[in-house]
């Protein structure tokens, strides 16, 4: 039987402009939060995913819903509520204007469907008060956080579930207290271990955490020891960060070998 994994975390439309000047660029548009993405590269796992989520009621929500569908993706648990859908625009891979939409709405999720599921992976894109709510239904269970840039929590995220397993970058984590703290081009550290990167730093970084995240998790929940995870993670982000533009694409990508 699959494992069922509840993924909690944002929405957003993704465009992604490459070039400097306007009639040459490249314009990409795609599916995209990294909640979303997280869900999706665990599904393609094999894991059994449900996505909690809100979605807007514009457009874009249109769009989005029609491609995970097409896909093949469990949209049941996807809310939407009335107001824009998350949006995201990056100028050659740094982001020049955020949206949030309604990802700045609460979500409402039951607590029923939640313990349904065997563990909980919830990204900071939703609002603080949705991400405690979730880990405190859910913290006799393991549960993996996300640490966004723009998470809004308590310092010591641990003093929420002894189950709790925090991920952030560097620049995240002195804020809050993490586990396992991604470094970029420079690999990657979890309390006594480290794995060094290549020291690259390769042209699409967009994602490339979100990448970091599923191979992680899907290591560990498969078996693997903690440093081989770590290895298998890193690695995956260096060539997701290589070779592929767009965070939804990396996602399509980074379970070529399993």
């Amino acid at each position: 039987m699959k494992i069922k994994i509840a993924v909690v975390g944002g929405i957003f439309w993704d465009v992604y402009i490459y070039g400097e000047k306007p009639h040459s660029a490249e314009i990409l548009e795609m599916c995209g939060g990294s909640g979303l993405n997280i869900a999706y590269g665990l599904k393609l796992f094999g894991f059994d995913v449900s996505f909690f989520s809100n979605i807007g009621t514009d457009y874009r929500a249109d769009l989005i819903l029609s491609e995970l569908k097409n896909l093949d993706f469990n949209t049941e648990y996807i809310k939407r509520v009335h107001g824009e859908t998350g949006h995201h625009i990056a100028l050659n891979e740094k982001p020049i204007a955020v949206n949030r939409g309604v990802n700045k709405v609460p979500l409402e999720i039951d607590e029923e469907d939640l313990r349904k599921f065997d563990y909980l992976v919830i990204n900071t894109e939703v609002p603080p008060e949705s991400v405690y709510r979730c880990i405190d239904l859910l913290k006799e269970k393991t549960i993996f956080l996300d640490i966004g840039p723009l998470a809004n929590l308590k310092k010591d995220t641990k003093t929420l579930s002894e189950n709790l397993l925090v991920i952030g970058n560097q620049k995240e984590c002195e804020r809050i207290d993490c586990d396992v703290i991604k470094l970029g081009p420079k690999g990657a550290r979890w309390g006594e271990l480290s794995v060094d990167g290549d020291g690259i730093d390769y042209p699409y970084k967009i994602g490339t955490g979100d990448v970091f995240d599923v191979v992680l998790i899907t290591s560990l929940l498969r078996g693997v020891d903690r440093l081989q995870a770590l290895k298998k993670a890193v690695s995956k982000a260096q060539i997701a960060a290589k070779t592929t533009k767009g965070a939804f694409s990396k996602m399509r990508t980074v379970c070529d070998e399993k």
